[in-house]
């Protein structure tokens, strides 16, 4: 944030000033922000609150486009959770804060918000605030705004139509943002906004906002919709991949169920993993054609290197293996087949065994056994082998993993072993929740044996049952009971056995009383 505030050569002056000034001694991040200060010439006292007042502020934002003055007035204000505020040792202000509500006991952060304007085409906007004058910011597209009250405005003039606001361009200040994009505007972003860190956030945010409402949209009986400028942006960032393949694979990625469990009050998993697959399904079927040019665009030309180049190609190959082994069909399990036998390197063997892992299909069943059979005697690989199969979306996935404790693979002492086969199943989102509770029962009688040979880590495995209260089907009537009270049951049982761990027997205890 200093650096973003006071600009990369002041940022370096500063630096060479904090050496100077301090090299051998024991310093204070007064120190550092004293010489940062000094270098720049920038007043940091307020920013230094950032280091005194606990909690991550909440920035809110709201802009209005004035089509007659041709001006865009973006509102900016800071507030912070009460529970925080109130642990500040900063005093309280003379007035009162205002709407939107702050805690009265916490002080205003200096934050700084780089904000960019993309245009109807996608081009981004120069930016000229109101009163600099005609050639202050003329052809500047990011500015740097420092937010320091708790509420303030920017006007942006000659602006010839309504933007959208593209807001903390390259994570310029580490706050929760609310700003009301619309799925349009977010899509907008996602296909051309210049900063690749907003690019990426405005992907995020939509596909959950996507997914989110067709999990809800699924657990009562209702079709999921997916919306064609989500389709549009993906295919822009294929069009374009050649740029940077590693950042049009993190784009294309979409946010896992357990983060999205994260934003919901009660959730189906069963709902969320059906909505996200059935998103990445119609990805699939809408960019077959491009998913599987940008697949063959990016294929090595010679031997496997190990450069940050080359690895990004093979992240979004792999991507768009994945995306298209969606389709279920003779054609990618073919593809996912040839990959897995020709790869010159573990990163590319093992996407195409995790793709097909997915399927029942007589090309899981050879890929695996081939696998096993070639890297069984190389003990971190053959954890690879056990985690893409604890990992699989298939009903059976239970079924596999209880046989595979009897495999000679596994090993209950071994804790390489257990994080690969019994953690990656308890982050098994759908398959753990199952709507039976086979998989809270199950995993809490391994935890049960393990205690007994290995304390810490049975620990570290019952934290899986921490967000256990979340998750409840009071739509659905297909389990003989709510899940809760087939994870409590679980838990109970566990914490009824003779001689748990003082480890594990806390882990448990307050699993059941939160």
């Amino acid at each position: 944030m200093i650096e973003t505030l006071i600009g990369k050569e002041a940022f370096r002056r500063g630096m060479d000033l904090y050496f100077e000034r301090h090299d051998g001694q024991a310093v204070t991040c007064d120190d550092f922000v004293a010489a940062m200060a000094d270098a720049s010439g920038v007043d940091l006292t307020q920013f230094k609150r950032w280091y005194d007042q606990a909690g991550t502020p909440h920035l809110w934002a709201s802009g209005n486009y004035d089509a007659e003055a041709r001006s865009y007035t973006l509102t900016l204000s800071q507030s912070l959770p009460k529970s925080a505020a109130t642990a500040s040792p900063i005093q309280p202000l003379d007035s009162p804060p205002h709407n939107p509500p702050h805690d009265p006991l916490a002080n205003p952060f200096h934050i700084p918000v780089a904000i960019g304007l993309n245009g109807a085409h996608g081009e981004d906007m120069p930016l000229m605030i109101a009163g600099e004058g005609s050639t202050a910011g003329s052809g500047r597209t990011t500015r740097v705004l420092s937010l320091t009250e708790f509420e303030q405005q920017f006007v942006f003039e000659e602006l010839p139509a309504a933007p959208v606001v593209s807001l903390l361009r390259n994570f310029s200040a580490p706050v929760i943002l609310d700003f009301s994009w619309s799925d349009e505007e977010l899509a907008h972003l996602l296909a051309h906004d210049s900063d690749p860190f907003n690019r990426w956030e405005a992907g995020q945010r939509l596909a959950s906002r996507l997914l989110l409402a067709a999990a809800e949209d699924i657990s009562v009986g209702r079709p999921a919709y997916w919306p064609q400028t989500f389709v549009e942006a993906a295919a822009r960032l294929l069009e374009h991949a050649d740029a940077d393949p590693a950042f049009a694979a993190e784009a294309l990625t979409l946010p896992g169920e357990a983060t999205l469990a994260e934003e919901m009050a009660l959730v189906d998993p069963s709902a969320l993993h059906e909505a996200r697959n059935g998103l990445r399904r119609f990805v699939a079927e809408q960019l077959g054609g491009a998913l599987l040019q940008a697949y063959e665009t990016h294929a090595a030309d010679g031997p496997y290197q190990a450069t940050p180049a080359a690895a990004g190609r093979r992240a979004l190959r792999n991507l768009c293996l994945s995306y298209l082994g969606e389709l279920n069909n003779d054609e990618s399990r073919a593809l996912a087949m040839r990959q897995f036998e020709s790869a010159d390197n573990m990163t590319d063997q093992f996407a195409a065994l995790a793709t097909l892992a997915q399927h029942d299909c007589p090309e899981r069943v050879q890929a695996l056994a081939s696998f096993y059979e070639r890297w069984h005697d190389e003990a971190l690989v053959v954890d690879k082998w056990l985690s893409v199969q604890a990992a699989s979306r298939l009903p059976d996935t239970l079924a596999v993993v209880r046989e595979l404790l009897a495999h000679p693979a596994f090993d209950l002492r071994n804790p390489n072993k257990v994080y690969a086969l019994l953690n990656t199943f308890g982050n098994n989102h759908v398959r753990f929740h199952a709507a039976d509770g086979g998989g809270y029962l199950f995993l809490a009688a391994q935890i049960g044996e393990l205690d007994r040979l290995n304390p810490q880590v049975a620990a570290r495995l019952a934290r899986r049952f921490d967000r256990w209260r979340k998750f409840d089907e009071p739509r659905q009537q297909q389990a003989d009971e709510p899940r809760q009270q087939q994870a409590s049951f679980a838990l109970e049982k566990l914490r009824s056995l003779e001689g748990l761990s003082p480890d594990v027997r806390e882990i448990v205890a307050r699993a059941l009383d939160q």
